[in-house]
């Protein structure tokens, strides 16, 4: 049941949106939503989920997964856009079947004359067909009955896959660990059908699929062929008899078979992969490797491999319902919608795996959202440049892998990251004197004038002190410096107060933390190495340099709690201040930033002592 064509109008965060679902020929393209968190992805994947769920219970009345009359998706008022004066959505599937849907922000009867938003749009023929005392009103078309909806169910698998679904790890509940796979009983009645559009956590019905389709295959499908063998017969009679060779098995359900063990070779990513099934007094569905348990348990996989395992054997469970023939993964036929497709998984899965299960099934429609360039950058490199589409929101344009703006912001950091990590290697290769990375800038200036105040010019002359740019950029430095070839330069890395980094030291690297200076209104960054006394001055300057949160009580769990007063150095005066302090601050001011210096001054091989320093 493909979905062709969404509309939605003046609907939350969409103003406009209008999209054609790619086609190459008859198979369909994947098309992945992108978009900020509130763009409306969400949003999109409701109505064509609503239209499936709603066509499922006019095909299946007895086994309605919404209860009748009702819908998946709520109508309101309150996703009308702002100052708008309705909202309009309508899917299309295929054979033209369409389901629309107009919201109003106020009785039909209330409106002097038919808003201008509404007037020459697909939501005119709604407008005109509203109850006057209604505010909504959803429309299925003509051909949306329960017999060609029917046949489109029958020989395609829908299926829908909320951002909140998840399946328990194995270590939360032992009686997963124990559950056995067992015969799955379907029922024969007119009207009801077994299929579930919505999956929340069906590994366990895959795992008894599995288990039905090994047994069909292992015993209705085994494959015999008689070869004709020649025996003595009594009197030294020659006989020929008929003696069948087993050569294989064939049919459905080894097909079925076959394909899910490509999705699992797939994901798990390791030669020579297969399911186990477990003796009858133990039926757990296993992974193997080389013909040994490698997870005994289904259930024992990471929750990335679970992840993808419920979404492409779910594909080939429900379209094994379907009853329609098939010899591949390319037979399989269908929509299988996504919210957050990256859900629990890693950076490989999303790469290199997901994009590859995806192109197992070039005649299923995914519709799927994401937040991950590396999914998208994975599809391209599987699936080329025109082998799917990416559609941003709000707006609904198709753009580039480049000009998505999570991979924009990836991209950047990655170019900051490698070239801080080059800058790193530059500055430490080939050097002979000390060098310190600090937090920030300010931090820099802070220590210059600390060395300054408190004597140790001289111990520090040599001494180069540098930004790294913040607490990640610290961390990745000591990865950086801790696996590079042996050098001349002895470096320091310091990190704030705050930060989770603890002192470590490796060949020439030092790793080091600004110690927390207790009862301090400031809690983190270097400013808390000034007394309350030395910054209340600053305050007096100019009030605008420290934000402060009085003390106040707070309610916890029933019990009233008293927080102290809290300072925070404001982030346009942080560099104001920093200017302030340094030209006004005296070695009293700095006296805390002694302790460290004295700490730095000791590492071995740092400094030679000098006369007169202290």
């Amino acid at each position: 049941m493909y979905t062709k064509r969404i509309q939605l109008i003046n609907y939350g965060p969409v103003e406009r949106f209008d999209i054609t679902c790619p086609f190459d020929g008859d198979k369909p393209k994947p098309l992945v939503f992108v978009g900020e968190n509130g763009s409306g992805k969400s949003i999109v994947l409701s109505h064509i989920v609503n239209g499936l769920l709603i066509a499922q219970q006019m095909a299946y009345p007895e086994t309605p997964e919404v209860s009748e009359g009702k819908v998946y998706k709520f109508r309101s008022p309150l996703y009308i856009r702002s100052r708008k004066q309705f909202s309009f959505a309508q899917v299309q599937f295929e054979d033209n079947i369409r389901i629309a849907e107009l919201q109003l922000a106020k009785r039909r009867r209330d409106y002097a004359s038919t808003p201008s938003d509404i007037q020459k749009t697909d939501a005119q023929r709604l407008w005109n067909q509203i109850d006057p005392e209604a505010t909504s009103t959803i429309s299925p078309s003509p051909n949306f009955g329960p017999e060609p909806i029917k046949k489109l169910f029958e020989r395609n698998c829908i299926l829908y896959f909320p951002p909140n679904r998840f399946e328990d790890p194995a270590w939360l509940n032992e009686e997963n660990l124990k559950a056995k796979a067992r015969h799955i009983s379907p029922k024969h009645m007119e009207g009801a059908t077994e299929r579930s559009v919505i999956n929340y956590s069906p590994l366990h019905d895959n795992e008894n699929w599995l288990y039905d389709v090994a047994y069909d295959f292992s015993v209705f499908e085994q494959r015999t062929q008689h070869v004709a063998v020649p025996l003595e017969g009594p009197n030294e009679s020659k006989l020929t008899v008929p003696i069948p060779i087993f050569v294989g098995f064939s049919g459905r359900a080894k097909t079925l078979y076959d394909v899910a063990m490509q999705v699992v070779q797939t994901i798990i990513q390791m030669p020579n992969v297969r399911f186990g099934i477990g003796p009858r007094n133990n039926r757990v569905i296993s992974v193997m490797v080389n013909d040994q348990p490698s997870v005994p348990n289904v259930f024992q996989l990471s929750s990335g491999e679970v992840s993808l395992l419920d979404i492409f054997l779910s594909i080939l469970r429900d379209f094994d319902s379907c009853q329609i023939p098939f010899a591949k993964s390319e037979d399989v036929r269908g929509v299988v919608v996504v919210d957050e497709i990256d859900l629990h998984l890693h950076g490989v899965y999303q790469y290199q795996v997901l994009p590859k299960l995806v192109q197992m099934f070039p005649k299923v429609q995914f519709l799927l959202t994401t937040h991950s360039p590396l999914f998208v950058l994975g599809l391209r490199n599987v699936l080329g440049d025109d082998g799917f589409n990416l559609c941003q929101l709000p707006h609904g344009q198709t753009i580039s892998p480049e000009e998505f703006s999570e991979f924009g912001d990836a991209y950047r950091m990655f170019k900051q990251t490698n070239a801080f990590r080059s800058e790193i290697e530059a500055v430490t290769r080939d050097a002979d004197g000390p060098l310190i990375f600090v937090d920030g800038k300010t931090d820099v200036r802070y220590w210059d004038r600390a060395i300054e105040l408190l004597g140790f010019r001289k111990t520090f002359a040599e001494v180069e002190i540098r930004e790294a740019g913040g607490d990640r950029n610290l961390k990745s430095a000591w990865k950086t410096l801790t696996t590079m070839p042996v050098m001349n330069r002895t470096v320091v890395l310091l990190h704030d107060c705050e930060s989770s980094a603890s002192p470590d030291n490796r060949g020439n690297v030092f790793r080091r933390r600004v110690p927390l200076v207790d009862d301090h209104q400031i809690r983190r960054g270097i400013e808390n190495l000034f007394s309350k006394k030395t910054l209340k001055r600053a305050m007096d300057h100019k009030p605008a340099f420290i934000d402060v949160t009085a003390k106040h009580q707070v309610i916890k769990r029933g019990d009233s709690v008293e927080v102290p007063e809290q300072w925070k150095v404001n982030e346009d005066e942080k560099g104001n201040l920093c200017d302030w302090l340094c030209e006004n601050g005296t070695k009293e001011d700095f006296q805390c930033f002694s302790g460290i210096l004295d700490e730095i001054r000791e590492i071995p091989g740092m400094f030679k002592p000098i006369a007169g320093d202290r």
